[in-house]
């Protein structure tokens, strides 16, 4: 399946996937997920697209792009879809306190939901192993 961009309908989080979650990690909605496209995401996500925000962006470009320096994956090539992913990163630092990945829910157990900090431990996923990138594909596979 491919994958898109989702609206909760609720609290127009977006969410990058193959569908949209079953309840909203923002607003804990339940079956609020429509599919959008990728113009509205990027609208919604950068409504309020302040200096600030794309600075932030930036900033973990750099700084992640600098990890993978030595390792066999690289952030995205595709500029708008990892600005969209770290947004959807910095989002959730806002609302949850923590850089969690943008396409994965947390459970609500702070153990587990730590394996979803962003960058979170895509390389034992089947994502990275049948497509060589992780689950929102802000990391793909080095050529």
């Amino acid at each position: 399946m491919k994958k898109g961009f989702f609206r909760c309908t609720v609290c127009n989080d977006i969410h990058y996937g193959i569908a949209g979650p079953v309840t909203c990690p923002t607003c804990s909605a339940e079956n609020a997920y429509v599919p959008i496209e990728e113009r509205e995401a990027r609208m919604v996500l950068f409504k309020q697209g302040t200096k600030g925000k794309q600075i932030r962006i930036e900033e973990l470009k750099m700084v992640w792009g600098e990890w993978t320096k030595d390792k066999d994956f690289i952030l995205n090539p595709d500029k708008e879809h990892t600005d969209m992913a770290i947004q959807g990163a910095l989002e959730q630092e806002q609302k949850k306190g923590l850089k969690y990945c943008p396409c994965r829910l947390q459970v609500g157990e702070f153990e587990k939901d730590l394996e979803l900090i962003c960058p979170c431990n895509f390389k034992i996923q089947k994502t990275w192993k049948e497509k060589g990138m992780c689950w929102c594909g802000l990391f793909v596979r080095r050529v």
